[in-house]
């Protein structure tokens, strides 16, 4: 059953949310009006990146990614990380707890060009460095049913990165990832999918150990008679070798629907947390033996033709995890979105869904996003009003969601465009209270610019 729960009057950027600041230049829109994509993280002494597409089609059309990092609470200038010809899109961020940053992100090389290839590329800069490395993982012919998805990146407390992606073959979505050890220069690579499976849409979990975690789902293209599910893939953090593919979802055959959109987490123990789109929103989890739960819907909906949007997950260390999404209601005279959380315990129970955004007035949330320091505090859940044009945040205090802070404007002129990143850090110890987190949101009233607001407690 879904809860309502009563959320108080938007406010004024309070609660230890500073004011939003612009970290971008400004640049043109997306000619093709849709979102442009952008990530943040944010370590434990508030070492901060940003990243963020951009375009320009002043110049025959090109898009590159600008990347800007905050330390000692100040914002350096922006630079373009990327080539600037052809297409770099759809930028992912880590840092790591010893000042190790990453960005990842696809490229396509112009239609123009002789056999364009799309390609995968990461630039790393490692702890105690001002210098970007950029390293090119994969790359593929551009053409035929190829579809490739955002690069998940991360890294764990010793400085190493772990990228993974996936590329058609020709064939089929073949899933990779690869890991960059510190002080090396050199990637260990590895296939993750099975010889059969055509995989999209996936996930990586890295936690500060490097215990590492892949989920991905079948395409729908290529298992129309088989159906789709989420496979599971996990590497230990005192091995380089990662496992054999695990099914960990229900099956779904295509005359039902289909499995889509999984998110993996994982807590300091190396357990996972995987949460997709499949008869509403689903989850499994391991206990503390590895043994996954039976797939449960958490989040639903009776309410027919709501579609589901944006779902997101997080987890601190111990395991306590939240879940959100956005949820579509096309009921005449309705017409609009509401957030929905629900909250996974340490013994692997998830609570009833509540909706964070107030039905009786007209906010129209979407791109909803959640954020869990390792420590556990803050927990928050963020996202954008389209009706009101704002980014918002609520935070959890005890077991309650707090009110809905306004941390910034933002863009309100369709809902497919509003564009929120979000991320929490902190020590791992549950009994320290630091915390840091950044919220960033895309403007676009005029050209487009990236803001930001920071969290700190």
């Amino acid at each position: 059953m879904l809860v309502s729960v009563p959320v108080a009057p938007v406010l004024a950027a309070a609660s230890g949310w500073s004011g939003s600041t612009a970290i971008s230049p400004v640049g043109h829109p997306d000619p093709t009006r849709g979102s442009q994509l952008n990530d943040v993280a944010v370590n434990a002494s508030g070492l901060t990146l940003a990243a963020w597409d951009q375009y320009r089609y002043d110049i025959g059309g090109s898009a590159t990614i600008g990347v800007a990092v905050q330390t000692a609470g100040r914002w350096g200038a922006p630079l373009t990380i990327s080539d600037n010809t052809g297409f770099s899109m759809r930028p992912k961020v880590a840092v790591g707890a010893d000042g190790t940053m990453a960005v990842s992100w696809t490229y396509q090389d112009p239609a123009t060009a002789t056999n364009p290839l799309q390609k995968i590329q990461v630039a790393v800069r490692p702890a105690g460095s001002q210098n970007w490395t950029r390293y090119e993982l994969a790359s593929a012919p551009v053409g035929g049913v190829a579809i490739t998805p955002p690069v998940p990146v991360a890294i764990d407390k010793d400085g190493n990165v772990t990228a993974t992606w996936t590329l058609w073959d020709g064939a089929r979505h073949v899933v990779q990832a690869g890991t960059l050890r510190k002080n090396s220069t050199s990637w260990d690579k590895a296939v993750l999918s099975g010889p059969t499976d055509d995989g999209l849409y996936l996930s990586l979990a890295v936690n500060a150990d490097g215990d590492a975690a892949v989920a991905y789902s079948l395409s729908p293209y290529t298992s129309y008679v088989t159906g789709t599910g989420v496979e599971y893939v996990y590497r230990s953090r005192s091995s380089s070798v990662w496992s054999a593919p695990v099914r960990i979802s229900e099956t779904m055959l295509s005359s039902q629907g289909y499995i889509t959109d999984p998110q993996v987490a994982l807590d300091t123990a190396g357990l996972a947390t995987v949460v997709y789109m499949g008869y509403g929103l689903e989850a499994t989890r391991q206990d503390a033996s590895g043994v996954w739960t039976s797939p449960a819907s958490i989040i639903g909906s009776t309410i027919l033709g709501a579609s589901f949007l944006s779902p997101d997950l997080a987890v601190d260390a111990r395991g306590n995890a939240v879940v959100a999404v956005s949820i579509f209601d096309p009921t005449p005279g309705v017409d609009r979105a509401s957030v929905w959380v629900s909250r996974g315990s340490l013994d692997r129970t998830w609570s009833q869904a509540e909706r964070l955004t107030d039905p009786t007035v007209p906010v129209d949330a979407y791109a909803t996003r959640v954020a869990i320091s390792p420590n556990g505090n803050p927990a928050l859940v963020g996202w954008i009003d389209h009706y009101h044009g704002v980014a918002q945040v609520s935070k959890l205090t005890g077991s309650l969601w707090g009110k809905a802070t306004t941390i910034g404007k933002s863009t309100a002129f369709s809902s497919f465009q509003e564009v929120l990143a979000l991320d929490a850090g902190s020590d791992t110890d549950p009994l320290k209270t630091q915390a840091q987190a950044r919220a960033i949101w895309k403007s676009a009233k005029s050209g487009t610019q990236i803001y930001v607001s920071g969290y700190s407690q």
